[in-house]
């Protein structure tokens, strides 16, 4: 009995020793190894030019984009869906309405779920440059999703609504809104899609974006 007792009275021992040891450590103040860190600053150096860096990371995400001015936006639209054949069209940027009307081409500007069209047309409020992506607000689309819309869609944006990421973006729309936020956004990043062939496809779940970026 007695080598027994001596094992229990060693092993209290040794927990007695380790719960000491604990509550030492975690009364001692550890060393602050990196003393000279902003802990405030930001994660990532931001871009020299916000409309490169989002033109870079879009193109590389997946989206296609033509760049052009007020003076010659029309001319481009027009070449774009005379060039691409879409005969159905589905117009949710009502400011452009004028434009399709007087070129004579036919659109329609409300979601038919019985009814896919070869393209949709819609407004981004905001473009974000670090992530690629697009800003929707329920004012202008959303289906439920922009995705849904048709597997062709037309983005129309400006320039000046480039901003950094994300932050940014909401900051952006609440000033716009005097200190308000949409009731529904979505971020949208285009992404490639390729078939069994390594060929690019698009669908309705998995959309080509063409970016028309004002200047």
């Amino acid at each position: 009995m007695t080598p027994s007792a001596t094992f229990d009275n060693m092993n209290i021992t040794s927990k007695e020793d380790m719960r000491k040891a604990i509550r030492h450590a975690l009364t001692e103040k550890s060393p602050i190894k990196f003393p000279n860190i902003d802990i405030h600053a930001e994660l990532w150096d931001k871009p020299e030019n916000l409309t490169t860096e989002f033109c870079e990371n879009f193109r590389n995400a997946g989206g296609k984009f033509i760049i052009c001015e007020n003076t010659n936006f029309v001319e481009i639209l027009h070449k774009l869906i005379d060039g691409q054949r879409y005969t159905t069209i589905l117009n949710l940027s009502h400011s452009i309405t004028p434009v399709l009307t007087k070129r004579n081409l036919n659109f329609i500007t409300s979601v038919d779920v019985h009814q896919q069209v070869d393209v949709a047309i819609v407004y981004s409020d905001v473009l974000i440059a670090r992530t690629g992506s697009m800003v929707f607000t329920q004012k202008h689309s959303l289906y439920p999703s922009v995705r849904n819309l048709s597997k062709n869609i037309i983005v129309v944006a400006f320039e000046k609504n480039i901003v950094l990421d994300l932050k940014d973006a909401f900051n952006f729309q609440q000033e716009r809104n005097q200190g308000y936020l949409n009731d529904i956004t979505e971020v949208v990043t285009p992404a490639k899609y390729v078939n069994e062939n390594a060929e690019e496809t698009h669908n309705q779940l998995h959309p080509k974006f063409i970016l028309l970026l004002i200047q």
